[in-house]
């Protein structure tokens, strides 16, 4: 899959993030989803998750990337 955005994030370093600052059976939520990242993270930790995006091309990455996390699980 082609992810052309400009910062995306390493998924282990996001994974920790979401474990450190969100309690169990928490949400995540990220109002500048980007590229995913955030959102993949918490899926794979377990996490619910929000995310917001204003670019549609992005949200089509992200949504992609989230949904290849989710059939992981």
């Amino acid at each position: 899959a082609h992810n052309n955005h400009p910062t995306v994030k390493p998924t282990d370093l996001m994974r920790y993030l979401c474990r450190l600052i969100t309690p169990k059976n928490g949400t995540v939520l990220d109002p500048f989803l980007g590229s995913g990242s955030t959102g993949k993270a918490a899926i794979l930790e377990g996490f619910s998750f929000i995310g917001i995006e204003i670019s549609e091309d992005y949200m089509k990455i992200a949504e992609k990337r989230i949904n290849h996390a989710i059939t992981k699980q």
